[in-house]
């Protein structure tokens, strides 16, 4: 027997960057949206079957994307804690966060990186109907260089063309989402986020290889250098983009960011990262508590990341440049930080439909995917 529904609600947002709709109608059977609009324009179907949901205090919009989550990467504790624990540890972690993810209201989840099989696995539970979770699309281990950040993802180093190549083919074979690679040094011990990785030339043969096997690319880049390399190698969506030079100061790269947009490619600013760590400083300081000379360190260099990061996002958005929702939330129980992501983006000057666009119809487009989820239209 169908099953057809008629929502209602006081607006409706539909992730395309569009105006509301005020007082929508949505018409839904078996899963697939068959009209939307104004009640005066939508044909409403009639019967003992047809189901009526009302929701005038709230608002319809499309479940929420988080485009960069380690959803199965660690409790807590930074990167050597997290080497420590298992991969079984790692996999229940994902199952936790998971659930926690959809209770959010986070639909679908790009996977942005895990150790040996974990996410595949996490993937495969989801996918057979053994753990509640939202849509998985998985990078798995990320590409990176020898001794690079997350080499401890194992089975994962290249060098040279054809060794990138290789490990391209390799990834996919093993049936990841999307090709993630790590264009410059990142919180790692012994990489340096301030100096890119891979060569120009090694990233283009990594996007190339990666687009004739049908798969889309991401890119830690904070070194400003590998912002560059990984605009002109064409890489799909580029993350964090820290723009960090050699003596810690972030500058901004306009080339770059001119290309990114000229080419279509997408940016994953991951504001809310270190943002937990300053605003717990920030309300002990408020409460009258006292903090110490290593905490106004950390709290001035957050401060300091979170301010120009938020500048360098308004100065993308101004040159064109397309943006996606991401948290880099890494660890037990910080799976939902998507949506502190879309406060930030909007406390740096986005509107509230752009932070939305950006974890919902952005993030499906970046993807590929903009034809199965991210909008609401029939």
């Amino acid at each position: 027997m169908d099953s057809i529904k008629i929502l209602r609600a006081r607006r409706l947002i539909d992730g395309t960057g569009g105006e509301p709709l005020d007082y929508p109608v949505v018409v839904v059977k078996n899963g697939r949206i068959l009209d939307l609009g104004e009640e005066s324009a939508v044909k409403l179907p009639r019967g003992n079957t047809v189901e009526e949901l009302s929701f005038m205090d709230g608002t319809i919009l499309p479940g929420l994307i988080d485009s960069h989550l380690h959803i199965a990467l660690g409790t807590r504790g930074g990167y050597m804690a997290m080497m420590e624990e298992s991969n079984g540890i790692h996999l229940i972690t994902g199952v936790v966060n998971a659930e926690k993810a959809l209770a959010a209201g986070v639909t679908t989840i790009k996977e942005a990186g895990a150790r040996d099989n974990v996410a595949k696995d996490l993937r495969e539970a989801w996918r057979s109907g053994l753990i509640k979770a939202p849509r998985l699309l998985i990078s798995g281990r990320p590409l990176t260089v020898p001794g690079g950040h997350f080499h401890f993802c194992n089975d994962n180093q290249a060098r040279g063309l054809n060794e990138v190549r290789g490990r391209v083919r390799q990834f996919v074979e093993e049936e990841v989402d999307i090709i993630k690679i790590m264009a410059s040094g990142g919180g790692t011990v012994g990489t340096n986020n301030s100096e890119a990785s891979f060569t120009e030339g090694e990233l283009r043969v990594a996007v190339e290889e990666s687009h004739r096997l049908g798969k889309t690319t991401m890119a830690h880049c904070e070194a400003y250098d590998s912002i560059g390399n990984a605009a002109r190698a064409g890489v799909d969506v580029l993350e964090h983009c820290g723009f960090i030079l050699p003596d810690g100061s972030r500058g901004f790269d306009d080339d770059a960011a001119n290309l990114m947009a000229e080419r279509g490619l997408y940016y994953n600013p991951t504001l809310q990262t270190g943002s937990q760590r300053r605003d717990a400083l920030q309300g002990k300081m408020n409460r009258g508590e006292k903090i110490t000379k290593d905490e106004e360190r950390i709290l001035e260099g957050l401060e300091y990341k979170i301010k120009r990061k938020s500048e360098n996002l308004m100065r993308m958005v101004g040159l064109g440049v397309q943006v996606v929702a991401g948290s880099d939330g890494i660890g037990l129980g910080n799976s939902a930080q998507v949506i502190r992501t879309m406060e930030l983006m909007v406390d740096a000057g986005l509107t509230p439909i752009q932070a939305i666009a950006s974890a919902t119809g952005n993030g499906a487009k970046a993807m590929k995917m903009d034809h199965l989820f991210g909008t609401i239209r029939v």
